[in-house]
C-alpha cells in the first residue's frame, strides 16, 4: 500500500489523564492527517490534556453507551467520523513512535488488511508489570503462535467498510481478524516494531482481564480443549473461569451499527 495514504488515528479515552500525556507526545512525529478522540464518560482532565497537545484534534463527547461493549463502541464511532484511507487504533496508555508507522503502512498490501505491531508491557511501572513483561514472553509458546494484538493496530478502511466497522463484542479487534479471514483478507503481526503499553497493572486487573478473555474465547465459539490448553501452557486459570461463566450465562449477541 502506498506511503501517502492518509491515516486516521481513533484514540478511545475513559479517564487517562495519568497515560494521555505521554501517548499523545508519542503521536506529534508520526505522519497522521487526523486524531480523533472519543472521550467516554470521562470526568477528569483528560480533555483539556488532548486539547493541549493536539488543538485541531476531533473530539467526540460520548455521555452514554448504547452498546453492550463500550470500548468497541468508541472504536466504531471513531471509524464512522474517520475519513483517512488507513484507520489506526491508538488506545490512551500506548507510546507509539514514528518509526512503527512507517514500517507498518508497508505491510499492508496484497491481502494484508490489518497490522499489528508487538505490544510490549512497561516494566519500570511497577514489579508486577515487570512479572507480566516476562510472563509476555509466553506469547512464543502458544499453540497457535502469537496474533496481532488491538491497543495499537492500523486497518485499510475499505476492507473495515466490507465488514460493517466493529462489532458490540468483548474483543473487537479479535471479531475483525475473524470477519476479514472470512471474506479473504487476514491480519498480520509484525515483529520488527514495537509500542509501549504504559499502565501499571494490579492483580484486580490482571484477574479481570483473563476473566474477560475467557468471556471471548467463548462468545467467538472457541472449542474449551484449545481453551484450557491456553490456559495450561499460558499460566491463565482465570479465563477458563471466564469462559465457563460465559458458557453457563452467554448473552445474546447483538450487532449494532450506527
Amino acid at each position: 500500500m502506498e506511503g501517502n495514504k492518509a491515516i486516521s488515528v481513533i484514540m478511545p479515552v475513559h479517564n487517562e489523564e495519568k497515560y494521555l500525556p505521554i501517548s499523545l507526545e508519542s503521536l506529534k512525529k508520526a505522519r497522521i492527517n487526523e486524531l480523533i478522540v472519543i472521550l467516554d464518560r470521562c470526568t477528569d482532565n483528560s480533555e483539556d490534556i488532548v486539547r493541549k497537545n493536539f488543538p485541531k484534534a476531533k473530539i467526540i463527547k460520548k455521555q452514554r453507551c448504547r452498546w453492550r461493549n463500550s470500548y468497541a463502541e468508541n472504536l466504531q464511532l471513531g471509524y464512522k467520523h474517520a475519513s483517512g484511507d488507513i484507520i489506526c487504533i491508538h488506545d490512551a496508555d500506548i507510546k507509539s513512535t514514528p518509526e512503527v508507522f512507517d514500517v507498518l503502512m508497508k505491510e499492508l498490501k496484497g491481502s494484508v488488511a490489518s497490522v499489528s505491531p508487538v505490544i510490549q508491557t512497561y516494566k519500570k511501572a511497577s514489579f508486577l508489570n515487570l512479572l507480566y513483561y516476562y510472563w509476555e514472553k509466553t506469547r512464543r509458546i502458544a499453540p497457535l503462535g502469537e496474533e496481532p494484538r488491538g491497543a495499537f493496530r492500523l486497518i485499510r478502511k475499505d476492507c473495515l467498510e466490507k465488514v460493517g466497522g466493529f462489532k458490540d463484542v468483548i474483543a473487537p479487534d479479535t471479531q475483525l481478524d475473524i470477519d476479514l479471514r472470512k471474506i479473504g483478507y487476514k491480519s498480520k503481526l509484525c515483529k520488527d516494531v514495537i509500542c509501549l503499553h504504559l499502565r501499571k497493572f494490579s492483580f484486580r486487573k490482571a484477574i479481570k482481564s483473563q476473566i474477560n478473555s475467557g468471556k471471548m474465547r467463548k462468545e467467538i465459539n472457541m472449542p474449551f480443549w484449545r481453551v484450557l490448553g491456553h490456559s495450561i501452557i499460558r499460566l491463565r486459570p482465570f479465563v477458563i473461569y471466564g469462559y465457563l461463566k460465559a458458557t453457563l450465562n452467554q448473552p445474546r449477541r447483538g450487532i449494532k451499527s450506527f
